[in-house]
C-alpha cells in the first residue's frame, strides 16, 4: 500500500482524525508511513520524445510553502505513449530550479504519464513536489518510445464528492471502475478543482491494481483552495496486450529507463 491508495474511507478517516496542525509535507509523510512504501527509483536523465508538447495549466504551492502541485496538459502530434517517463522542473522568477519530481527515491507513479494516444491530449497531475522557493513556471520533458499496442480509454469514475476533513482540509472521494478489458496496474487517479478557466486545486490517489470489472473507492487531499468544480480522471496505464505500467511487485525488480 502507498500514499492515498484506495482504502475503506471510514478507516482512513479514523487514521487521520487524531492529526494535529501539520504541514502538507507532514501529512503526506504520515500517509506514506501508515500505508507503506513501494518500489522507488533513482533520478535519471530524461530524453524528450519528438512530437510531444506540454503546456503548464497550474502551479499551486501549498499553504506552508513546502510543496507544490502541478497540472500539465500533454499533447501528442506524433506517437502514442504508454507509461511514459516525465520530468517536471519548477522554476522561480529568476529561472532557478526550486523543485522537481525527478529525485532519488521518487515513486514511479509521480514520474510517469499513464498513456497518451496519437493526436490526443492528457493531463499529468503531481501533488508532491517539494519546493525551496516560489515556483512561477515549469519546464517539462516527456520521454518514452512510440507504442504499437492498442491504447485504452480512461477508467470509469463515479460518485465524485468534495468534502472538508477536520485534519486534512479539502479532500475528495470517488469510485473508480476498470471497465477496460485489461488489468490496470498502479492506476493514477487525478483530481482537480476548476473555477471557470482556472485550476484552483489538484491532487492524486493511487490504486495498486484493478482487474477488469473491479472497482475501488479512493480518497485524496488537495493542494489549493476549495473553490471550483470537481473533475476526476483515471487514465489507463496498460494496453490491451497488458504492456505498460508494471505491478508494484514487478516495479521493484525492474530497472526503470527514462529514455
Amino acid at each position: 500500500m502507498r500514499r492515498l491508495l484506495p482504502v475503506l474511507l471510514l478507516a482512513l478517516t479514523a487514521a487521520i482524525a487524531t492529526a494535529g496542525c501539520e504541514s502538507t509535507f507532514d501529512k503526506a509523510a504520515k500517509l506514506r508511513a501508515e500505508q507503506g512504501t513501494i518500489a522507488e527509483v533513482e533520478a535519471v536523465d530524461v530524453a524528450q520524445t519528438e512530437g510531444i508538447t506540454a503546456e503548464t495549466l497550474a502551479i499551486i504551492p501549498s499553504a506552508d510553502g513546502l510543496m507544490a502541485a502541478v497540472v500539465v496538459e500533454i499533447t501528442s502530434t506524433g506517437p502514442g505513449l504508454l507509461w511514459a517517463p516525465i520530468e517536471v522542473k519548477l522554476l522561480d522568477a529568476s529561472g532557478a530550479e526550486v523543485g522537481t519530481n525527478n529525485v532519488p527515491g521518487a515513486d514511479p507513479t509521480l514520474i510517469h504519464l499513464p498513456s497518451l494516444a496519437q493526436g490526443e491530449t492528457a493531463l499529468y497531475v503531481n501533488d508532491q513536489i517539494s519546493i525551496t522557493g516560489t515556483p512561477v513556471e515549469a519546464e517539462v520533458t516527456v520521454a518514452g518510445t512510440p507504442v504499437t499496442a492498442q491504447l485504452l480509454p480512461g477508467l470509469a469514475v463515479t460518485q465524485q464528492v468534495v468534502t472538508e476533513d477536520p485534519s486534512f482540509g479539502t479532500t475528495w472521494t470517488a469510485t473508480v471502475t476498470n471497465d477496460t478489458e485489461a488489468r490496470q496496474e498502479q492506476v493514477i487517479v487525478q483530481a482537480i478543482l476548476r473555477d471557470g478557466d482556472v485550476i484552483t486545486s489538484a491532487g492524486i490517489a493511487i490504486i495498486a491494481g484493478l482487474d477488469p470489472g473491479a472497482s475501488a473507492d479512493v480518497q485524496g487531499f488537495f493542494i489549493g483552495s476549495n473553490k471550483g468544480e470537481l473533475e476526476v480522471f483515471a487514465p489507463a496505464g496498460n494496453a490491451t496486450d497488458g504492456s505498460g505500467a508494471p505491478s508494484p511487485e514487478q516495479a521493484g525488480d525492474a530497472t526503470v529507463s527514462m529514455q
